[in-house]
């Protein structure tokens, strides 16, 4: 938790330069399906919501969601576009909260909540639908955030995966990126240089999974078919490991050699996010790549 805590920094900047800067603010902002209706990838998630008893009352989480705002936020029902009941989760929300207010975008507000523990923020078990788009990978410990996504599900509700293959490895392990997705054999694989996990093989006795590749990328419906067995969530267990983890975090940074290395690392991924968004994509490309392979000697 704490090395992830520490990666906060080089997420931060990358959302404040695309933000601040018009081009890339303009491009990010495309890419958002705001006022539209929901769609995702291989998956064909209005038919899902339209089989709910009130499709616009059905909760959908968009977990991990930064400030994307990826899937839409509309569904088309009866010849009318109605508004889905969709909550924004990430544990930056704070901070991506501030961002919008500072830079007047007008965009949804984010609710706090983390992957690791969201069966503790929706601990009901009456969600339709979890989307993780490009997350899973960043955070501190994926297959748990797997499992306690599958736990705020009820019965026959879906958890939606879409991620970068290997994005870790593509990032050289930097910032958020600690771990790898990928399909195998038919199957779902969360892995990185320390292990290598088959999710389907972990979840076959309480979700059904199904795999498929979009745009090379790894895409993961999972149906939830019973109760999440006793013990794979423990929240006694959770509310210990993060008291530990924050009191670690603070005698960390409270250290001023360490306090000092955060805001000189924050500032220094600032600068570098700064002047990277006065490049056009592809270069930006090329000189990720260059970098990578030189930290990889």
């Amino acid at each position: 938790m704490t090395d992830w805590l520490f990666g906060i920094p080089y997420e931060l900047a990358f959302w404040e330069a695309s933000l601040k800067n018009k081009t890339t603010r303009e491009s990010l902002l495309r890419f958002s399906h705001l006022g539209s209706d929901i769609t995702l990838d291989g998956f064909d998630v209005q038919s899902f919501l339209l089989q709910q008893p009130d499709p616009t009352q059905a909760i959908v989480l968009d977990v991990g969601s930064g400030m994307s705002f990826l899937p839409g936020d509309h569904i088309s029902t009866g010849g009318r576009q109605q508004a889905i009941n969709i909550r924004y989760i990430d544990p930056l929300a704070l901070f991506y909260n501030n961002i919008t207010t500072k830079h007047r975008l007008g965009l949804p507000q984010v609710e706090f909540g983390m992957m690791e523990y969201l069966s503790a923020f929706y601990p009901e078990h009456n969600v339709s639908l979890v989307i993780i788009q490009n997350a899973l990978d960043h955070s501190d410990n994926p297959v748990k955030g797997i499992i306690e996504a599958v736990g705020t599900l009820k019965t026959g509700g879906i958890l939606y995966l879409n991620h970068h293959p290997d994005e870790a490895e593509y990032e050289n392990y930097r910032g958020f990126h600690k771990y790898n997705i990928r399909i195998e054999d038919n199957s779902l694989l969360i892995w990185n240089k320390q292990q290598r996990i088959n999710v389907n093989e972990l979840l076959k006795t309480f979700a059904r999974i199904e795999v498929q590749t979009v745009d090379d990328n790894p895409v993961a419906v999972i149906t939830k078919t019973a109760d999440v067995p006793a013990g794979l969530i423990d929240k006694n267990k959770d509310i210990s490991t993060l008291s530990k983890a924050i009191l670690d975090y603070t005698q960390s940074v409270i250290s001023p050699r360490k306090m000092c290395r955060y805001h000189l690392q924050l500032l220094y991924y600032r600068i570098g996010q700064r002047l990277s968004k006065l490049l056009p994509w592809q270069t930006r490309q090329k000189i990720k790549q260059i970098i990578n392979k030189l930290h990889k000697r």
